[in-house]
């Protein structure tokens, strides 16, 4: 199996910089698009290793945040000779998912999907990485870890289940015809909604399925509103609190301190960032 991912990335480098750990060993290929003004996005992606794609096609035409254009311009960079996964820069997925992926025994004509375990907070995502969850596995059983609520899957009475854009996972050859990308991502709406269940509409019901095997932990700041950053950031900043920021860093807490009313409107610099944690 040969797996390649997209992933649109535009002021969520705080998500990213907790994701690459985890999700980077998985992929064999991973293209991230982002601003040119989004330089942690794209620092955390040169000292990764990670292929990087600024543009400002999101922008285009006056649009407010065009995620599906940034995807097709990720994916149009990719082989498309194997496996594509679409997978937001949010979401954490769990060591095994390789081998429950080849022991699945995938279908080409098909777009899988998986179930999300919420985890709301800095602190709960420190929590729930000293648990030991993901190292482990799941042994013979599939449990969502305590206190995480499984994320909305999307189905409709007249469309069924839809895998939303957090994960889509296709078969390359399953987007071409002679030659042609019949299933290029869509880029009809101005923000990010909708465009991923537009997505998943180029395939038929019977060939949209769930992959039980896999529990991704979506990572969010702090309790939001649906769509809350459709277009774009809004939420604040994945970091720790002040007091546990100050206590982490001593003498140097002014530098990683995050203030409690703290969005993307303050980006740190490249030269603030700092990797060594992985």
């Amino acid at each position: 199996m040969y797996l390649e991912a997209v992933t649109v990335c535009v002021d969520y480098g705080d998500f990213l910089r907790e994701v690459i750990p985890w999700n980077q060993p998985l992929f064999d290929r991973w293209a991230v698009v982002t601003t040119p003004a989004d330089e942690e996005t794209r620092e955390l992606c040169r000292r990764g290793g990670i292929e990087c794609y600024p543009t400002d096609e999101f922008y285009r035409d006056g649009n407010e945040f065009n995620k599906g254009r940034g995807i097709a311009i990720g994916v149009d960079h990719l082989s498309q000779r194997d496996w594509v996964l679409h997978i937001d820069a949010d979401m954490v997925l769990p060591p095994m998912t390789r081998q429950y992926l080849d022991a699945a025994h995938l279908r080409p004509e098909t777009l899988y999907g998986c179930d999300r375990a919420m985890c709301v907070g800095w602190e709960k995502w420190q929590q729930f990485k000293r648990s030991g969850y993901l190292q482990h596995g799941y042994h013979c059983a599939v449990n969502l870890p305590k206190g995480f609520p499984l994320g909305t899957r999307w189905c409709s009475p007249r469309h069924g289940y839809c895998p939303i854009g957090a994960f889509q996972l296709w078969h390359g050859s399953a987007a071409r015809w002679r030659g042609i990308n019949t299933r290029a991502y869509p880029h009809q709406h101005n923000d990010a909604a909708r465009s991923d269940i537009q997505h998943s509409l180029h395939w038929d019901r019977r060939n949209r399925a769930v992959l039980p095997e896999i529990i991704a932990i979506h990572l969010e700041s702090e309790p939001c509103k649906l769509g809350a950053n459709w277009k774009g950031r809004t939420t604040r900043r994945f970091e720790p609190s002040r007091g546990e920021a100050h206590s982490l860093s001593g003498a140097t807490g002014d530098r990683c301190r995050a203030p409690e009313d703290q969005s993307v409107s303050r980006r740190p610099k490249a030269c603030d960032l700092d990797l060594q944690s992985y």
